[in-house]
């Protein structure tokens, strides 16, 4: 699967820019939602091929959306990163991981070269380094 687009969703404006500058050094359009209705809205009307969602927004939570997107878009299959400033245990990443089928579990802070780090090892064909 090619990298074309990636949705960031979290209530922290600051975090979304931080994320999609990042991003958008590497050439990907980025979209932004504010929270977990707008990030469910999105998933399903652009099909990102990346997911950074944060794990605890506002109307509904980074897992919540998960659950809603299998149950009304089970054909679409994004990677998944869920960050979170909250939920920071390995037990609580292990139940994550194996309970909503997620790629990555990153904790905040999170450094863009972890992200990129993260990215890599999904998308063969993405380079850490901005092109």
């Amino acid at each position: 699967m090619t990298l074309k687009s990636v949705l960031v969703a979290d209530d922290s404006r600051i975090f979304r820019a931080l994320m999609a500058e990042v991003l958008r050094e590497h050439h990907l359009e980025v979209v932004e939602a504010t929270n977990g209705r707008e990030a469910l809205d999105l998933m399903l009307a652009r099909r990102p091929e990346l997911v950074i969602l944060d794990a605890l927004m506002p109307l509904l939570s980074g897992f919540d959306v998960l659950v809603q997107l299998r149950a009304k878009a089970p054909d679409y299959s994004p990677v998944i990163f869920v960050v979170t400033a909250v939920y920071k245990s390995r037990r609580r990443e292990t139940e994550a991981r194996a309970q909503y089928q997620i790629h990555e579990y990153l904790e905040k802070p999170l450094e863009p070269e972890d992200l990129l780090a993260a990215i890599a090892r999904h998308f063969p064909g993405f380079s850490a380094r901005p092109a």
